[in-house]
């Protein structure tokens, strides 16, 4: 059985763009806003943040807060710098990562499967 993926974006250009660089023969991709949480909880997300104080943002410390997503990995997408990043609390948990836009799909392939199986 395929990991489960949950794509995560407040517009829908952005989650096509980022499902469409996810190998769905390997993956199970679904997408969602981000006050449209699916009803069981997948291994990963993939979290487009286009800017602090955003619906996305707002998601993840969420997540991060919610004993039942906390170790859920979360992948985030997003243009902003790191030393803006470096602010969110959450930025230096093992369980969280940074893609940068442009997404690179090779990256992001690479940086979900190592969320996926640390080991």
């Amino acid at each position: 059985m395929s990991p489960q993926i949950v794509v995560v974006a407040s517009d829908a250009v952005t989650q096509e763009r980022l499902t469409a660089s996810i190998p769905t023969d390997a993956f199970t991709v679904t997408l969602c806003a981000p006050d449209e949480l699916p009803a069981t909880w997948p291994q990963l997300f993939v979290i487009a943040l286009p800017a602090l104080g955003t619906d996305e943002e707002a998601l993840i410390e969420k997540l991060r807060a919610d004993e039942n997503t906390t170790n859920i990995p979360i992948v985030i997408v997003t243009a902003l710098s790191l030393v803006q990043l470096q602010s969110m609390p959450y930025a230096s948990d093992w369980t969280v990562a940074i893609v940068a836009e442009p997404v690179d799909p090779q990256v992001l392939l690479e940086t979900m499967r190592f969320l996926l199986n640390p080991e």
